[in-house]
């Protein structure tokens, strides 16, 4: 009877857990020209309950395009996909769940 219990309880603390896929994609450009930035530096990762999983580094091709993504398996409820955006001379901007196909805009420091 005990292991019954014990093997439906586990059964239902892990029916919830599942694979977590998020995805962004997206353009990279100039705040005031709407120039592409090719080069920009995308790190991405899995936001958990402020733990992180599933770091990755990539860079814009020539026209600002990128494309990431994180796939973490079973867990019971997925987590944000979490962007953080720089390049040499702008600001670094933070993003999270961005739309698909969306431009994120970076601005120029001021010296």
């Amino acid at each position: 009877m005990k292991r019954s219990i014990l093997l439906i309880l586990l059964t239902l603390a892990f029916a919830g857990c599942k694979d977590c896929t998020r995805y962004a994609r997206g353009y990279v450009v100039d705040f005031n020209s709407h120039e592409a930035i090719k080069g920009a530096e995308i790190h991405s990762f899995a936001d958990l309950n402020d733990r992180t999983r599933d770091h990755r580094f990539i860079h814009t091709d020539s026209t600002g395009w990128f494309e990431t993504a994180y796939v973490v398996d079973g867990l019971a409820k997925c987590g944000g996909l979490k962007l953080v955006i720089s390049y040499p001379g702008y600001h670094t901007a933070y993003a999270i769940d961005i739309p698909l196909d969306d431009t994120i805009y970076l601005e120029k420091k001021k010296y």
